[in-house]
């Protein structure tokens, strides 16, 4: 049996087109995968079902769930990997495999991005998965959580569109009337951690696409994010990626 395929960093996105061989292959890894069909045909079996890439048609692959793939003469899939602590997606979006629809708009900034090349660079890496998974995680149904319907993509909108105030739990609880323990455990299980914790991703998540904007200033960043200064942006920030925003910038 193949071993799990390792990662070339433990909590960075990969953001790289791929084709699959006509020859049936398969394999299992440790982090979750999103694909995005950008020309031909590809199949992939996972638990027994069968799930397509085409133009406008995507994939999710869950972590751990192994997949037996093969592709027609000339398919291509831009492929994000996403392992665990990367980008902010909740966690029940990705925990099954699913077939979406690509939105036109987000289908053209991926070919875009292909023709332009993409880069084996951190940043760019980061900035493509965010934008993609954003798009993504707002076109994914809700998901039943621990055999409750727990709002997960209404609470996901809620948190995006509340970046510049950062939410407490029993703000978030009582917006979807929960008691606060119970929306708190719940939200464990569905996004993989704790509110506060998630919307910090976010706040971050959205910071690499405002950085790619040169006209604004760090100060203005920090202000449109809800952080206090610019100094507890930075800090926040290099904590997370390991280098200060205006390096990260300045590298990309």
């Amino acid at each position: 049996m193949r071993q799990v395929e390792p990662r070339r960093r433990a909590a960075d996105p990969l953001v790289e087109p791929r084709s699959y061989c006509s020859t049936p292959d398969w394999h299992v890894h440790d982090f979750s995968q999103v694909l995005f069909g950008l020309h031909g045909r590809a199949e992939l079996e996972m638990n027994g079902h069968l799930y397509r890439t085409r133009a406008l048609r995507g994939v999710i692959v869950p972590a751990g769930c192994r997949h037996d793939f093969a592709g027609d003469a000339v398919n291509c899939q831009l492929v994000v990997d996403l392992p665990i602590g990367s980008v902010a997606v909740p966690q029940a979006l990705l925990d099954k495999p699913q077939e979406f629809a690509v939105p036109p708009q987000l289908d053209r900034a991926l070919c875009l991005a292909l023709a332009n090349g993409v880069r084996q660079q951190r940043q760019h890496d980061w900035l493509l998965a965010v934008e993609a998974i954003s798009v993504v995680g707002r076109l994914l149904t809700d998901m039943a959580c621990d055999a409750v319907n727990f709002p997960v993509r209404r609470i996901e909108t809620f948190l995006r569109c509340h970046m510049g105030h950062p939410v407490s739990t029993a703000e978030l609880a009582a917006q979807f009337g929960w008691k606060p323990r119970r929306f708190h455990d719940l939200f464990c299980e569905a996004f993989g951690d704790t509110p506060q914790q998630y919307q910090s991703r976010l706040r971050l998540d959205r910071a690499v696409q405002l950085l790619s904007d040169q006209k604004l200033a760090l100060a203005e960043i920090a202000d449109r994010l809800g952080y206090s200064d610019q100094q507890s942006f930075t800090h926040r920030f290099s904590v997370r990626f390991g280098l200060p925003p205006g390096k990260w910038r300045s590298s990309s």
